[in-house]
C-alpha cells in the first residue's frame, strides 16, 4: 500500500514537471530569462534580446588631474634695517593696508638731533656762501673763496640728506598693498636687524602651483584654463589661467612645475592651501563614443556588433582615449549608428536581435 502511494506521488510530480518545462517561457519573473536563453539556443531562428546605445558624436577635452599649493601673489616679512626701540604701531593684525602705508616707527630721537645740527650747519653755510657771492660781484673777494664757500654748502646739504636717509629707516612702510598678519614685536620692544615684526600678503591674486608629467609638455602654456576645488570649501570650483610653466623638469618625477593665477577677490584662499587640480589641455569636436560595454576584445583586435536593418553586423574599430563608461573610436564606426551594449556574448554576425524593452536606442547602456 505504501509503495503504490509513493509510485502515485511520483508520478503527479513528473506530470506537474513536464507541464511546468513546457509553459516555463510563459511563467511570470523567470519566463523572459527561459524564452532569451531558448531564442540562443536556436541561433538564427529567433531574434536574439539586447539592449543598444548609439554612437555619440561630441566635444572632448583631454584634462590632467594633479594637486597644487596656494602661494601668495606677493609675500613678504617686514624686518627693520636698523636697531631700535619700538615707538609706535600703527596697524592692527590683519588689516588691509595701501603700498606706502606707515607701519611702525623706531625711537629715533639721537637721529633727529642730529639731523638739526646738520640742517642748522646747511642754513649757516648757505647764508655765508650767499654773502660770498655778493662781496665777489662787489670784488671784496676772490672767486676762489667763493667757489670754496660753494663747496662748503654742497657738504652740507649732502650731510642733512645722509642723515634724513638713515632717518627713513626708523619709518617701516608697506613695499605693496596686501593684507597683514600676526604681529611679532610690542611697543617698547628692542628690534634688531632681520627680527621678523608681520607678515604682509598680496592675496587680491594666489598663484597655484601645481606638477603635470613631462609627456603632456608639449600641450601645457600660458592661457589655458584650470579648474581647482579646495576641502575648505567643498561647492567651490575655482576658475584660474596658467601663468607660465616652468623652464626646468624634475629629474627625479619627470614630472615639470606649472604655475596659474586664480582671483581671490573675496579672500577666500590663503597661501599653502592645498587644491585639487584639473587642467583642460586639449579640445576636440566630433569625436565618437560608444559604452565600454558594446566593446568586445578578441586576439586580433576589438570588434563591436552594429545593428543593420535589425540584424547584428560585425565591426572591427579602432579605440582611442577612454572616459569613465566611454571609449572613443576612431574608425569602424560613424555617427548615430546604434551598437549592441547588452548581450553582446549571445549575438552572432547577422544574426536577427530585438531591442529589450527600456533598451532602445535613446535608454542610457546597461551596466
Amino acid at each position: 500500500m505504501r509503495l503504490g502511494i509513493q509510485l502515485v506521488v511520483v508520478v503527479v510530480l513528473g506530470v506537474v514537471g513536464y507541464l511546468v518545462w513546457q509553459a516555463r517561457a510563459d511563467l511570470p519573473i523567470i519566463g523572459p530569462y527561459f524564452a532569451e536563453s531558448d531564442q540562443s539556443r536556436r541561433g538564427g531562428f529567433g531574434p536574439v534580446l539586447v539592449d543598444v546605445a548609439p554612437v555619440r558624436s561630441e566635444r572632448l577635452v583631454d584634462t590632467i588631474q594633479a594637486v597644487g599649493t596656494t602661494r601668495a601673489n606677493e609675500a613678504v616679512v617686514i624686518t627693520s634695517k636698523v636697531a631700535g626701540r619700538v615707538s609706535d604701531i600703527r596697524f592692527r593684525e590683519g588689516d588691509n593696508v595701501r603700498q606706502g602705508a606707515v607701519l611702525l616707527r623706531l625711537d629715533a630721537v639721537e637721529i633727529l638731533a642730529e639731523r638739526d645740527e646738520a640742517v642748522a650747519r646747511r642754513t649757516r653755510t648757505r647764508q655765508n656762501y650767499e654773502r660770498g657771492v655778493k662781496l665777489r660781484d662787489a670784488r671784496a673777494v676772490t672767486a676762489g673763496r667763493t667757489e670754496e664757500l660753494a663747496q662748503e654748502l654742497a657738504e652740507a646739504e649732502a650731510a642733512v640728506a645722509q642723515i634724513e636717509a638713515r632717518l627713513r629707516n626708523y619709518e617701516l612702510k608697506a613695499p605693496f598693498s596686501g593684507r597683514l598678519g600676526l604681529r611679532q614685536v610690542s611697543s617698547g620692544a628692542l628690534v634688531t636687524p632681520g627680527d621678523p615684526i608681520v607678515t604682509l600678503d598680496d592675496i587680491s591674486i594666489v598663484k597655484l602651483d601645481f606638477y603635470v608629467p613631462e609627456t603632456a609638455l608639449s600641450s601645457v602654456h600660458p592661457g589655458l584654463l584650470v579648474s581647482a576645488r579646495s576641502a575648505a570649501y567643498p561647492d567651490l570650483v575655482l576658475e584660474g589661467v596658467v601663468a607660465t610653466v616652468d623652464t626646468r623638469i624634475d629629474p627625479t618625477t619627470r614630472a615639470v612645475t606649472v604655475r596659474a593665477e586664480v582671483p581671490n577677490k573675496d579672500g577666500l584662499l590663503r597661501p599653502g592651501m592645498f587644491l585639487t587640480v584639473d587642467l583642460a589641455y586639449g579640445v576636440q569636436d566630433g569625436v565618437l563614443l560608444v559604452p565600454e560595454e558594446a566593446v568586445v576584445a578578441v586576439d586580433d583586435g576589438m570588434f563591436v556588433f552594429a545593428i543593420v536593418d535589425g540584424k547584428a553586423e560585425r565591426r572591427v574599430v579602432t579605440l582611442g582615449r577612454r572616459r569613465p563608461g566611454l571609449a572613443e573610436v576612431t574608425s569602424g564606426l560613424a555617427a548615430g549608428e546604434v551598437v549592441v551594449v547588452g548581450g553582446v556574448q549571445k549575438v552572432r554576425p547577422g544574426a536577427e536581435v530585438k531591442v529589450r524593452d527600456g533598451g532602445g536606442a535613446g535608454a542610457k547602456p546597461s551596466a
